[in-house]
């Protein structure tokens, strides 16, 4: 679990909500129909959710709007380029582009109604674009 918490451990504003079960995160992959990435099981593990650095990541959240079962089958609806085995880690609020990742851990973008696009080979990657500290 050390990768997940060197990643955050400067990223500026970081917030977190309670650290989720493994039954949580059974229930919510059987609630998509999906098997989440390693790396995003390590990160819920950890942190349940978590906002830094003016990013809203999705997790096992009681917030609706964090809440990754919530919102991936809200945007399936919205978007029918992009289903399974996608499911969303970050909504941007802006110009409907969302942010999903893959079992395989391979992360995509897509804008409003289009297919999505790979943008990063990981969580680890994706979040480490997110602004440090010390940047």
């Amino acid at each position: 679990m050390g990768e997940m918490l060197e990643i955050f451990e400067n990223k500026r504003d970081f917030y977190c909500e309670k650290s989720a079960s493994d039954e949580a995160i059974e229930n919510a992959e059987k609630k998509i129909g999906i098997t989440f990435a390693d790396d995003y099981k390590e990160y819920l593990k950890l942190y349940g959710s978590v906002s830094c650095a003016g990013h809203e990541l999705t997790g096992i959240s009681e917030d609706r709007n964090l809440d990754v079962v919530t919102a991936t089958l809200c945007n399936y609806e919205e978007n029918p380029n992009v289903q399974e085995p996608f499911y969303v880690i970050e909504e941007t609020h802006i110009d409907g582009i969302v942010i999903w990742q893959t079992p395989s851990g391979e992360i995509y973008q897509s804008e409003y109604k289009e297919k999505p696009i790979k943008i990063q080979d990981s969580l680890a990657d994706y979040i480490s674009t997110f602004e440090s500290y010390n940047e």
